[in-house]
């Protein structure tokens, strides 16, 4: 993984995001959203570039994630289907852990496509854990599967 590198994404990076979110979901999100989330304090899209130089190389997968108090929700986590099935998954999630641990965050929530079983297999690798699930959640009608990972665990005094 030493040709990767992550870095914030820039509204410059915006057309390569939504072409790898295009190629990835059934249900893509408009790029206006991700432009509204690059204004927001608490919203943060990370970007997986490789190459010689890492951080200057092609966008090959990105998540989008929101810092709210105690916890990291991840909205999206995508990777160009040409780099799929590679590693970069895993290192990007390891990234939004290590992220949400500086940040003193005590959990990491997501939603995923019921149907998404790499995705699925990949949060559960992770330790998350599936704790519910929220009936046609996406627009297409699909139910999703909420997966939650503890961090720390609370104490009461």
């Amino acid at each position: 993984m030493e040709d990767l590198a992550i870095v914030p994404m820039v509204v410059t990076d915006l057309d390569a995001v939504v072409e790898i979110e295009n190629q990835s979901s059934p249900s893509p999100w408009p790029a206006q959203l991700f432009v509204e989330d690059l204004a927001r304090d608490w919203a943060h899209t990370d970007l997986v570039r490789r190459g010689a130089h890492g951080d200057s190389g092609p966008i090959v997968a990105f998540a989008n994630y929101w810092l709210v108090h105690d916890e990291l929700h991840l909205l999206n986590l995508a990777t160009h289907p040409a780099h799929r099935r590679c590693g970069i998954g895993r290192f990007l999630m390891g990234h939004l852990i290590a992220v949400a641990r500086a940040h003193g965050c005590r959990y990491i929530t997501l939603e995923v496509r019921r149907m998404n079983h790499a995705a699925q297999a990949l949060y559960q690798a992770h330790g998350f854990e599936p704790m519910g699930t929220r009936a046609r959640y996406y627009s297409d009608g699909e139910d999703a599967i909420v997966m939650t990972l503890t961090l720390a665990d609370r104490t009461r005094f």
